[in-house]
């Protein structure tokens, strides 16, 4: 994530969360001043609860650090979940039926004027909800978003990713390896971090690294090769 935008952040809005909120805490880590708001209706602590004891068993089965690690989410949950750090437990949606909360929602929960890093994962919804977030973007310093079922739907991918360089520049790309690969040769998941213009005096050169890049990247999934992209 950049961090220029990170630091400038007053607040980041975290749509979908699942059991694991590693992005947010290195956020905090990076700015503690910022408000760290999430949504995600799946999680409580009963479903943490029951995602420890299953990382417990493959812990036991394989000896694998990273499993007993995540054993102790049901005791992280309600550490890292205090003051101003709020689970939301809803829906990020285009309406409210169901529970859902819609990003005006998210927005007016947050003091009027932060200017806020938002982070979408959610599985699908991104496209019911970018519009709507668009309209907000001089309040936006950065979107990390991850795109799903692209091979699906090209077009409406394309149209969104016109609309959001209206007013980001793309700052960095990484395909989800766990996503497979359109026939069109792309992701199926891309990750795609946006910075927003302001943060340039004039537009950026095309990127001269070769993505993913090893001290920044990781696989989503360490046993699947990686996607490779070059500007």
């Amino acid at each position: 994530m950049p961090l220029r935008a990170v630091k400038a952040a007053d607040a980041l809005l975290s749509f979908g969360l699942s059991h694991d909120w590693t992005f947010e805490r290195d956020f905090k880590k990076h700015n503690p001043r910022a408000a760290v708001h999430c949504y995600d209706h799946t999680v409580t602590s009963l479903t943490a609860l029951r995602y420890s004891i299953g990382q417990l068993l493959r812990f036991s089965a394989r000896l694998k650090a990273s499993h007993l690690r995540k054993a102790f989410t049901w005791i992280d949950y309600p550490w890292f979940f205090r003051g101003d750090n709020i689970h939301f437990r809803q829906r990020i949606w285009n309406d409210r039926e169901d529970n859902s909360a819609t990003v005006d929602d998210a927005f007016a929960r947050l003091p009027g004027g932060c200017q806020i890093f938002v982070k979408v994962d959610i599985e699908g919804g991104e496209y019911r909800i970018l519009d709507d977030l668009l309209r907000r973007s001089t309040s936006i310093v950065a979107l990390a978003i991850e795109f799903h079922e692209i091979d699906d739907r090209p077009e409406l991918f394309n149209s969104l990713i016109d609309k959001i360089k209206r007013d980001f520049y793309i700052v960095h790309i990484h395909g989800n390896n766990l996503g497979g690969l359109a026939p069109f040769h792309f992701p199926i998941s891309p990750e795609i971090t946006f910075l927003n213009r302001r943060f340039f005096e004039q537009p950026p050169s095309p990127s001269a690294l070769k993505y993913p890049v090893p001290e920044l990247d990781s696989p989503n999934h360490p046993g699947f090769p990686e996607f490779k992209f070059e500007f």
